[in-house]
């Protein structure tokens, strides 16, 4: 945690880009790296969007995808995995970004599981609406994490 904030006081007023670069030049000397999930620059792990359909919708657009709260467990249980596969945890989260497929009806069903997997201290998040390529998508997560 103290380390989580350190680097987010080391990049604050320099606006989203700014942020991110001042964190990625502030990560231990390492390069980058593709782990699973995402990518690794030194103690700094970026992940890749993660949507939560259910495997059988994924091969069949007609089976039932999951409503927004199951997507959302589904994406954090997996962002959770991967974190733990890096020797940390979702408690080394800084930085979360969310896209809704409808953020007007569907953010608070989305807020009551993120509350679940992010107790106390959570990370900085923004949330926007977007449009997916199928209907079936209603939520994708992307975060920025401390690697221990």
């Amino acid at each position: 945690m103290k380390n989580r904030r350190t680097v987010l006081k080391s990049a604050m007023g320099l606006g989203a880009g700014g942020a991110l670069a001042a964190m990625a030049a502030g990560a231990a000397p390492g390069g980058r790296t593709a782990v699973k999930g995402g990518i690794r620059v030194g103690n700094l792990f970026f992940s890749s969007g993660l949507t939560g359909l259910r495997p059988e919708a994924r091969k069949d657009p007609r089976a039932p995808a999951g409503d927004i709260k199951e997507q959302t467990d589904r994406i954090l249980k997996a962002h959770q995995a991967n974190l733990e596969a890096l020797g940390s945890s979702l408690e080394n989260v800084i930085k979360v970004t969310v896209f809704l497929a409808d953020v007007r009806n569907e953010k608070q069903g989305m807020n009551e599981v993120y509350a679940q997997y992010f107790p106390k201290n959570p990370p900085a998040r923004s949330a926007v609406g977007v449009t997916f390529p199928d209907d079936a998508t209603r939520v994708e997560i992307e975060l920025v994490a401390w690697l221990p």
